[in-house]
């Protein structure tokens, strides 16, 4: 019995500073002002002794959950929850006492509260108004932060960004110069957090998408088609989609086109076929219509003049008018004088017609018809077909003052032979009644 007892004594009188007895577990690591850390003290002993309490000293900017504890008993090993709170920033020294029958065992750590919060940091910070700019951010921060969600407060896309490794990205058009504002939210440890952040950024004026409108010719004929060019280059740092190129001004071969998709940087190539039925300086306008990736809806204009001149791609030639056996006989040539094709020419007069299957620009053909002899004068008529399809007619009156074989007519309806004869024959009339009186 008195072994025993020398034994215990012995063991109690053990000094214990020569083993790592304690411990400090703390999440998160470092906290931020109002945030609570999660702590462990761990105790490890090299023998059973007996702990009479544990206190913990520290400044008045952090709260301490439990301060103290008593009559913890005998342990070899033991481990006390307890939790700091963080009133304001700063680096503080917590001081533990842990009292044994041997004495006390001091141990202290470090509690550091960080003033600076995370932010966003964008990979760029010059934008282009009116189009959908895409950008890149990571977070910065001086914490170990987790489930970080960054909210753009204005018209963005996503509108919630769940950020994974420190990095996301968003998509938005601002309509206006103005900084960007989020809203982010994140955890640091168990203590939620929500900041607002302003970053103050650049605008340019977009370029947008621009309009080439070139005419094959300056001036054309009535009827005569001709072609120009619409060129579409998007100039936008974005692709636009579902343009649609509309004209007016005229008539076309068509008046919409539409192109699915213009990427950034990228040229389009339109044509259109273009004629007028009327002479004048003619303004034709190219509209363009697109979306952009957030479909809203963006236009152009582009005007060009045209100048007509006041006589039509056909016209007749040589008109001439003889009197056969059959009738009365007219000849003459229709000539395209335009820069396109013509097509289904036909010409009637006084119910007879000749057909023209069609005359290549700047082409002539000859043509003949035979009408009745009891007419005064013969209306001819010309109609035809342009390239796009628009059909016209055209008018030439020629009178007929007299019907002798061999007699011809000038288009416009003179006969300067015939007017020669009846001169001369009213002269020689005159010659032989005054030859007759003298006698």
């Amino acid at each position: 019995m008195k072994l025993i007892v020398a034994i215990a004594v012995i063991l109690l009188t053990i000094p214990l500073a020569s083993a790592q007895v304690v411990k400090v577990e703390m999440n998160p690591q470092t906290l931020l002002p109002n945030d609570v850390a999660d702590c462990n003290l761990i105790i490890s002993l090299p023998q059973p002794t007996y702990v009479s309490g544990i206190s913990f000293y520290h400044p008045s900017a952090l709260e301490i959950q439990p301060n103290s504890v008593s009559s913890v008993g005998w342990v070899q090993s033991y481990e006390l929850p307890f939790t700091i709170k963080a009133k304001r920033s700063g680096i503080y020294t917590v001081n533990v006492i842990i009292n044994t029958m041997n004495g006390s065992i001091k141990q202290a750590f470090v509690v550091k509260v960080e003033s600076k919060m995370p932010k966003i940091v964008l990979d760029r910070t010059t934008f282009n108004l009116n189009e959908v700019n895409e950008v890149g951010f990571s977070i910065s921060s001086p914490l170990q932060i987790s489930n970080i969600i960054v909210i753009p407060m204005f018209d963005a896309n996503p509108k919630v960004i769940y950020v994974k490794n420190g990095k996301g990205y968003f998509k938005f058009e601002p309509k206006k110069p103005e900084p960007l504002r989020f809203k982010i939210e994140f955890y640091n440890g168990r203590n939620y957090h929500e900041i607002v952040q302003t970053v103050n950024v650049e605008y340019k004026k977009s370029k947008g998408v621009l309009i080439n409108a070139t005419p094959e010719y300056p001036i054309a004929l009535i009827g005569d088609v001709i072609g120009i060019d619409v060129q579409i280059s998007n100039l936008r740092q974005d692709n636009v989609y579902s343009i649609k190129i509309n004209v007016s001004g005229g008539s076309f071969s068509t008046k919409s086109v539409e192109i699915p998709t213009i990427k950034a940087g990228e040229t389009k190539l339109v044509k259109f076929k273009w004629c007028s039925v009327s002479a004048g300086m003619k303004n034709v306008t190219i509209k363009v219509t697109y979306l952009d990736e957030f479909d809203n809806k963006h236009s152009e204009r582009k005007v060009v003049t045209i100048k007509v001149l006041n006589e039509t791609t056909l016209q007749f030639s040589d008109i001439e008018i003889e009197k056969s056996l059959n009738g009365l006989t007219i000849t003459g040539d229709v000539c395209n004088n335009g820069r396109s094709k013509i097509y289904n020419i036909l010409i009637s007069a006084n119910g007879k017609t000749y057909y023209i299957d069609y005359l290549d620009p700047s082409d002539f053909d000859s043509f003949e018809i035979t009408i009745p002899t009891n007419v005064s004068k013969v209306l001819l008529k010309v109609t035809w077909t342009n390239e796009i399809g628009e059909r016209f007619e055209k008018f030439y009156e020629v009178r007929v003052s007299n019907f002798e074989t061999g007699v011809k007519k000038s288009e416009n309806g003179i006969l300067p032979l015939a007017i020669s004869l009846i001169t001369l024959v009213a002269i020689l009339m005159l010659v032989f009644i005054a030859w007759k009186r003298r006698r």
